[in-house]
C-alpha cells in the first residue's frame, strides 16, 4: 500500500546542545566611561543542528481503505561526532476507524553540499502497531439481521532507511525526501512500503 505523508508543522521546543562554561561578565570601560556591551548574538544563527528535540503534527494520506489520518511525533536527535547522529521517535495517528502506532531507533550520517543544505541518509529499526475497525455482516440463516463491529489488526518489527535533504534559512529548517518501512511479512501492508514526507 503506497502512502504519502506530509508534516504539516514543528510546535517548537528547542534544540538541545550543550554549552560549556559560562558567559563571562562584560569587562570595565575606563574610567568616565559607560560599561562596555557584549555583542548581540542571533539565535537562529550557525549550522544546521543535529542536536534536537521536536514535536510534530502529521498528516498521512494512505491509499486504499486506511484514508486519511492525522496524528502527532515526538522525534529526538543527538550528534555524537561530527557527520553523524541517533535517532529515536514515536508517531501515533488516527483516522474514523484505524489507530496507528511506529516507533524508531536509527542511526544517521549526512554530508553537507553547501553550508546551508545537507544530503542525509538513516537507518535504523521499526515497530509498527495498527488497529483497523471493521463492519461484519451479521446473518441469521439467510437473513442480513444487521452488521457487528470487529477490530484487525497487525503488529511486528523491521527496519526503515530515510534518505532525506535538510535546509537552513536562519529560523528555519526543512526536511523532504522518502521514507522506506519494511515491517512484517509478505502480506504485511506496511512490507516494502515508500512514502514521502516533508516537515517544517
Amino acid at each position: 500500500m503506497n502512502k504519502t505523508t506530509t508534516i504539516l508543522a514543528t510546535l517548537a521546543i528547542g534544540a538541545v546542545s550543550a554549552i560549556a562554561g559560562t558567559t563571562p561578565a562584560p569587562a570595565p570601560a575606563p574610567s568616565g566611561k559607560g560599561v562596555a556591551t557584549t555583542p548581540v548574538v542571533d539565535p537562529c544563527a550557525g549550522p544546521i543542528s543535529y542536536n534536537n528535540v521536536e514535536l510534530l503534527y502529521l498528516h498521512s494520506d494512505f491509499d486504499g481503505p486506511v484514508g486519511d489520518l492525522d496524528g502527532v511525533s515526538l522525534r529526538l536527535e543527538y550528534s555524537p561526532a561530527s557527520n553523524f547522529y541517533i535517532s529515536a521517535s514515536g508517531d501515533y495517528s488516527s483516522g474514523s476507524n484505524t489507530d496507528l502506532w511506529n516507533v524508531r531507533l536509527g542511526l544517521g550520517g549526512y554530508i553537507p553540499l553547501t553550508e546551508n543544505i545537507h544530503l542525509v541518509g538513516e537507518v535504523g529499526g521499526a515497530y509498527f502497531d495498527g488497529q483497523t475497525d471493521i463492519w461484519v455482516p451479521v446473518y441469521v440463516g439467510d437473513a442480513l439481521i444487521g452488521e457487528r463491529r470487529d477490530t484487525v489488526g497487525d503488529s511486528d518489527c523491521g527496519w526503515y532507511v530515510r534518505p532525506h535533504l535538510r535546509a537552513k534559512w536562519g529560523c528555519l529548517t526543512i526536511h523532504a525526501g522518502a521514507e522506506y518501512l519494511d515491517i512484517g511479512d509478505d502480506n504485511s501492508a506496511t512490507n516494502g512500503d515508500w512514502a514521502g514526507f516533508a516537515s517544517l
